[in-house]
């Protein structure tokens, strides 16, 4: 296919607290275009969709709102804690995520227009989603500071802030997993070198 542009989409993921949704305005800002795995997690539950009627069907009507939207408190609080709700809700929600995340996925490098798209996946290896990108990017923080900016972000105890952390996949796992890493463990204008560093090599 000589001669086309192609347009090329890396996915993009980091532990919690790493800095994402900074990460992610960067991008925008240098013109690419972004996708968030949160917001289509959102989608696929909107009203009048598969995923909504099937939350509906498994966790009772109870869980909708009197407007048609999905209470989500309510939904968590069933879930949480109850490991056979969670992954009665993955079984659900997961592939009509991934659908539509693939489905981006082809119609971006199905594209000629000579882009550069990032899809900010929390889950991107837990999830087997490296597979479909042309790369893969990793926020990567030092232990210390991950743990010092979720407690300070989320107001948690130190404990708590430890158990979410532990819950995921490590940033050394990560970034080993990784085809290019960014160091967010500085301020934001280590970041913003770091960062231009990595979008030379896009």
């Amino acid at each position: 296919m000589s001669g086309y542009q192609m347009s090329k989409i890396y996915g993009l993921t980091g532990g919690i607290a790493a800095g994402k949704s900074t990460v992610l305005d960067f991008f925008k800002t240098a013109g690419c275009k972004v996708y968030d795995a949160d917001q289509i997690a959102r989608q696929v539950v909107e009203p009048g969709t598969v995923g909504l009627q099937k939350i509906a069907q498994q966790f009772g009507s109870e869980v909708i709102l009197s407007d048609g939207t999905l209470d989500r408190a309510r939904l968590g609080s069933l879930v949480f804690g109850n490991p056979l709700q969670l992954q009665a809700l993955n079984k659900i929600t997961r592939p009509l995520i991934k659908a539509k995340i693939l489905k981006i996925i082809q119609e971006t490098k199905a594209s000629t227009s000579d882009t550069i798209a990032i899809f900010e996946i929390q889950l991107l290896f837990e999830g087997n989603y490296q597979q479909y990108f042309d790369g893969v990017i990793a926020i990567y923080v030092t232990p210390e500071v991950q743990l010092h900016r979720l407690m300070k972000r989320n107001n948690l105890t130190k404990k708590v802030a430890m158990d979410r952390i532990n819950s995921q996949m490590s940033m050394d796992e990560k970034r080993s997993r990784a085809d290019f890493v960014l160091d967010n463990s500085g301020d934001l204008t280590h970041l913003a070198d770091e960062f231009d560093h990595l979008f030379m090599q896009l």
